[in-house]
Parts: C-alpha cells; structure tokens; sequence
C-alpha cells in the first residue's frame, strides 16, 4: 500500500494556455498575479481567465489518452510516473493532494482530485490554512498547519505498513524545496521529473538523527509554544540559548512574544515522542505513591505552595499558577501525566488526602475492577480528594458536582453516601471528621446491595 501525497501547482491550467492565440497573450500574466489571491479578492477578468483554462483542462483530462494526461498536469505526471505508466484498477492506495488556499489551488486540486476519483483511487484535498507564497507570514502560518497536518496524518500510515511517497512532481518553487526537507523527516521517498520528460527521480528517505540534547533542557517553553500559547520573550527561560532557527519573534502591541518557527515545529514534532517517554519513565518509576498522588491532585486542579510541593518532582512539570507561590502541572507537565497516569493508576491506590481506605474497598479495588476502571476510579479519587481539601473536609461541594452524583443512601442505616466513577460504578463511604472512609467500589448493583 501506498500513501502518496502530492503538491498541486497551477501547470495544468498554464498548459492550456494557446501560445499562438494572440487574445491569449496575456492570459500567463494574469495567471501570475492572482496566484495568490482567494476567490473573494479576484477580479472578475481574472476569475473569468482561470474558469476558461479549468473547463480545457477538464475536456484534456477526459480524453482516454495518458500522454495527454501527463502533458496537461505535472502532478498526473508524477502519479503517472509512480505507476510506471499504467494507474491500477484496485488499490488500497491513499492520495492526499496539497493544495495552496487560493482560488487557483482550489480549482487545479479539485481538477486532479476529479480525474483520480474517476479512476477509483481513495483521494482527498488538504488546504492548509492561509498557505500561499502572497507574504512571509502566510506562508510562515500555511507551512505551520501542513507540519501538523503530516503529524497527523503520516506516521500511523508508516506503523500501518504504508509505503509514504511525496510526490513533488508539480507545486510552486518555495513549497517543493520546504516538502524535500519535511520528506527526509515523513516520506519513504520522494519524486521528481526532468522537465519534458516521463523518467522518475527518486530520492530515498535519509536516515537523521536528531540531537534533542538542546531541545531536552526547554521541553516545558517548547510545549508551551507548541500550544500556541502567548509567551512573552522575557517569560522565556533561557530563550537566548535556544537555537535562533527553532523560535521566531512576533511582535503585537507594544510586546515582543516568541513562538515555533516552521523547522522548530517540525523538530520538537519528531522529538517530543523521545522526550515524553523518558519523562514518563521517571514519573511511573522513580517518585513514591505520594509524589504522584500530588501530580494526581494539580492533574484535577489543586494548586499547591511551594514549600508542600516534593522536591523530587522534575522541575520541568510544573510552573507558577500566577496566584502567589503557588504550583501547578505546566503544559508538559500535563502531557507527562497524561501517559503516565493509565499505569500509576492500575497499580497501587494513591495516598490522597481526606480519604482512607477500608480493607474492604481495597479487596474491592483489586478484585472487582479492571485496569480501566481503576485508572477511572483513581482519577475520581483525585477529584474527590482536591474538592474536599478545597472545601475544609465539607462533602456540600461534592454534590454540586453533576458527575460525581454524591448523596446518601436512604432506608441504610449507619449514614453511608456514596458517588460514582466511570458511569453506573459507585464508591461508598461514610464522613469522619471532613475525611471520607471508603467502604466498598464497583458495580452499582454490587455496592447499592452491601455498601
């Protein structure tokens, strides 16, 4: 299987254009300057040109001859030429073409896209928001959008078994030489053609090795930029050591902010995966149950002091809520607990304040509760734990919580409550003191007929 991702110029609208037709002498030029512009910026002699160039070509691309085919559209080319001449019939193959947010990229994507659903290939269109080579900053955001949208899209192909071709065949100048360097980082390979030729070049994917060294000791700015968040330059640690061509300056109002650039994008894009696992590693296997219980708590919303927050937490997780010397999980923080907690939260029960743990509910725990429900379980703990200690021990914030359902058992003695976790799961429990003893979990049946 392949999955191919082709970028869309305008070569087979250009193609179309009679030489030798003198009211046609023109034609080129109007082409060149509304490359850039979106339907609702094209004046109407220029739309008028691109409509009549669109029906030729699609006169051209209904004709059952490949030669013409590849003559009229540098992309069909590529694909042509991908396909040693002849496309199949039945394939399992995905095409995806890049097209630029203009009317024109609109128009030839659509043409190509057309002609490849006719031959029954499974083909979409992606426009990546504001990509155009009009100005700097557009085409700084559209190449922005397109590294996330490889992210998303071609990696999973990769682990599924896909071989991924970038098909550069066709495409404006700016874009083929950003796709050669995105292909040594996503693309098996990627194609060329000699000019007026049918022969393909292919460039194998090279094998690189990225140095996350650097990257390693800003991981939390580069989340936090990653997250398009609005960082002011002066907010950054250490910004000057970070590599110039990582970053980019933006200027608003009056203040400086900093952000990813493009290559940044794409290099914390391929090194994040390497950085969170280490991070990860650390959490699940290095801090004590109390360690991860507060990562649990600020996961849920607590924001500690300073001074009550273990030390032997990676600085790197946390960062100042704004309220004081007070803590709470940074953006990579975030990302860490969020792959390490499903294995921290199956193993053993978490030390949070306020509750204590019958013997009941801990056979409980183990015996009537699988991985996910005790990851489900914990994490509700962890919330029940932070509204009570957020409360002074007082269970009246726990039924304003709609999730929770937390209320008393009627016709039981003994004034036991209870609340859910993971849909029709119950915990019941008994208040001591503004602390919570835990008596049994699991199914609603099961806990409603013994709590």
């Amino acid at each position: 299987m392949r999955f191919i991702v082709s970028t869309i110029g305008t070569s087979i609208l250009t193609n179309n254009i009679d030489g030798n037709n003198q009211d046609e002498a023109d034609w080129r030029r109007i082409l060149g300057i509304s490359a850039n512009d979106k339907v609702e910026e094209l004046q109407t002699e220029h739309k008028t040109v691109i409509d009549a160039l669109e029906e030729r070509a699609r006169e051209k691309l209904g004709q059952d001859n490949v030669k013409i085919h590849r003559q009229a559209s540098a992309e069909l080319n590529g694909i042509y030429g991908i396909y040693e001449e002849t496309l199949p019939k039945n394939t399992h193959d995905k095409h995806y073409l890049i097209c630029t947010d203009t009317y024109q990229g609109r128009t030839t994507g659509k043409l190509i896209k057309n002609f490849l659903s006719a031959q029954k290939f499974d083909v979409d269109i992606e426009i990546p928001t504001d990509l155009s080579a009009k100005d700097t900053e557009s085409f700084t955001v559209g190449t922005k959008a397109l590294i996330k949208w490889l992210e998303d899209n071609v990696p999973w192909r990769r682990d599924s078994g896909y071989q991924v071709i970038f098909n550069l065949v066709g495409g404006f100048k700016s874009l083929q030489g950003y796709m050669q360097t995105f292909g040594t980082f996503y693309a098996d390979e990627s194609v060329y053609i000699f000019e007026r030729s049918s022969d393909l070049i292919k460039i194998p994917r090279l094998p690189i090795q990225i140095d996350t060294s650097e990257i390693e000791k800003y991981r939390g700015q580069f989340a936090l930029m990653d997250a398009n968040a609005p960082i002011l330059k002066n907010e950054v640690t250490g910004f000057n050591n970070i590599l110039k061509t990582l970053t980019e300056i933006m200027r608003e109002n009056g203040n400086t902010y900093v952000g990813l650039s493009e290559w940044g994008q794409l290099i914390w894009n391929r090194a994040r995966a390497d950085l969170l696992k280490t991070d990860v590693s650390t959490v699940q296997d290095t801090l004590s149950d109390t360690e991860k219980a507060q990562l649990a708590l600020m996961d849920a919303g607590k924001m500690y002091p300073r001074d009550e927050l273990d030390r032997n937490i990676p600085e790197v997780l946390i960062e100042n809520s704004g309220a004081g010397p007070h803590a709470k999980l940074s953006v990579w923080g975030k990302l860490v607990w969020d792959q390490a907690k499903e294995n921290i939260f199956k193993g053993n029960l978490l030390p949070f304040p306020r509750l204590q743990y019958s013997n009941t509910f801990i056979d409980d725990f183990k015996n009537k509760n699988n991985n996910d429900q005790r990851c489900k379980l914990q994490e509700t703990l962890a919330k029940v734990a932070y509204l009570l200690d957020k409360n002074n021990g007082n269970t009246a914030i726990l039924k304003t919580d709609g999730g929770l359902q937390y209320d008393r058992y009627t016709n039981v003695p003994g004034n036991i409550d209870h609340f859910r976790y993971n849909g029709g799961r119950r915990v019941s429990c008994k208040v001591d003191s503004g602390n919570l003893i835990l008596r049994r979990c699991g199914p609603h049946d099961f806990v409603n007929s013994n709590p």
